[in-house]
């Protein structure tokens, strides 16, 4: 009798055991499903932020540049207004200003003045809007990511932009 209740201890202990490193792995699984979740949220709001930016230049108009220069057109205040009164509103974000050219000239250069035009709208917003250097940043994709067909003056002047993209929380 005495094997019994010993072997129906240890039995007991066993399947405790079992269920313990059930019970850790439903956790670590949770913790890993909640981290997905906390993961796909930031990345909803990372997107929906983006979408306001890019929607202000629909509505207040796009960003435009002396042609072949690097200077931001002062016709352009209502916009990079807008867009640091967004910035205002999260706080928390971190955005990269994205430059793009159409593919006329040489790729270099295009990939340089993109460049200098994310740059500029980057130093736009921080000196005349009041916008964290620390929250910016800026880079030129050039002619490498056109949204309209080059063969058309129209098209072409559609992939002469500044986009926005928010980074990170």
């Amino acid at each position: 009798m005495r094997k019994f209740v010993v072997t129906g201890t240890v039995i007991a202990l066993l399947a405790g055991g079992t269920a313990y490193a059930e019970f850790e792995g439903l956790k670590a699984l949770g913790k890993e499903a909640g981290k997905s979740v906390v993961s796909g949220a930031k990345e909803n709001v990372l997107n929906q932020v983006t979408k306001k930016l890019k929607k202000v230049q629909n509505e207040k108009g796009p960003i435009k540049f002396k042609t072949g220069k690097a200077e931001v057109d002062p016709a352009c205040d209502k916009t990079m207004t807008s867009i640091a009164a967004i910035m205002a509103d999260y706080p928390g974000f971190h955005v990269q200003v994205d430059g793009h050219t159409d593919n006329v000239g040489r790729p270099e250069a295009n990939l340089k003045l993109s460049q200098e035009r994310a740059e500029a709208v980057v130093s736009y917003l921080v000196e005349k809007k009041g916008v964290e250097a620390k929250r910016l940043s800026a880079k030129g994709f050039g002619d490498t990511q056109p949204i309209a067909d080059n063969k058309t003056k129209k098209g072409q002047a559609k992939n002469r932009r500044v986009d926005f993209t928010v980074t990170k929380l």
